[in-house]
């Protein structure tokens, strides 16, 4: 596996695993800083036919209301 880095702060070790599902050809993987305690995803084609990428949670996002 790649070594990640923390998409918000760039923080490398210690990355905590949350979760793990499928998603379409995908393999999603949830991941928590251990330093600024944001969550991300890593999405990984387990073919290799697509590049693997980070997504940032709630990036984005407009909030309701305003």
């Amino acid at each position: 596996m790649t070594s990640l880095k923390c998409p918000y702060c760039g923080f490398k070790e210690e990355l905590k695993l949350l979760k793990t599902w499928e998603y379409s050809w995908w393999n999603v993987y949830l991941y928590q800083c251990s330093k600024c305690s944001r969550q991300f995803r890593y999405q990984v084609d387990p073919e290799g036919k697509r590049k693997s990428y980070v997504l940032r949670i709630g990036v984005g996002r407009k909030r309701k209301g305003g």
